[in-house]
């Protein structure tokens, strides 16, 4: 897998209402998630047909990848809905395992709608970042600003001490508390890695610019 990235895409259909976007999450052999915008972008990248344990629709469908006449990676029908407490769990386990990989953390979801809504947004906001329709907010002691991406809230934060002072808003609507992971004791207090844990709603919806 080549991991190719997708830096000037824009937020998917839950931004545009009435649109079916048609992109995909694909688990691996080895079980990382990965985001693409659309079927063309995950063939040029996999490279093998049992690269990708499971491919997902925003539906839920669970998919395999197969090869045509031509032998030429191709994705094949549906097995039916993913199991949603594998999903869960495989989700779940491969957060924990790659922190930095994936920094936000929402509430747990109990049902596949959620999860997978939560999934296709978590995904596609921390590989490709750019939205058109609503901006990244970042309240810091009250001084408010408008980041274009994740990366540019993490860049912002590592200039702050205190980040118990801060609120991030979502383009999609969610609100986080950033926690410093803690770096080597040597470090600067701002050096180590910043997670975002899902927080109830603080945001003023004026602010969130929606």
């Amino acid at each position: 897998m080549k991991r190719i990235g997708f830096t000037n895409g824009t937020a998917p259909g839950a931004m545009v209402p009435g649109t079916r976007p048609n992109d995909y999450v694909v688990v691996d052999d080895i079980g990382e998630f990965t985001y693409y915008p659309s079927e063309a972008a995950m063939l040029e990248d996999l490279e093998y047909v049992d690269e990708a344990a499971c491919v997902l629709d925003r539906e839920g469908n669970d998919c395999r990848l197969t090869l045509d006449k031509d032998r030429n990676l191709c994705l094949g029908p549906s097995f039916g809905l993913v199991e949603f407490s594998w999903l869960r769990q495989a989700w779940t386990s491969n957060q924990q395992r790659n922190m930095q990989a994936h920094p936000l953390q929402r509430f747990y979801p109990t049902t596949l709608e959620a999860l997978l809504a939560g999934l296709f947004e978590m995904l596609y906001l921390e590989h490709a970042g750019r939205t058109t329709d609503a901006p990244w907010v970042l309240d810091v002691d009250g001084e408010v600003t408008h980041p274009a991406t994740l990366q540019d809230v993490s860049s912002l934060l590592t200039r702050v001490d205190h980040l118990e002072r801060v609120t991030v808003h979502d383009p999609f609507g969610h609100d986080y508390q950033p926690i410093r992971h803690a770096g080597h004791r040597f470090f600067f207090p701002a050096a180590g890695s910043v997670y975002f844990v899902e927080v109830p709603g603080r945001f003023k919806r004026s602010n969130a610019q929606h």
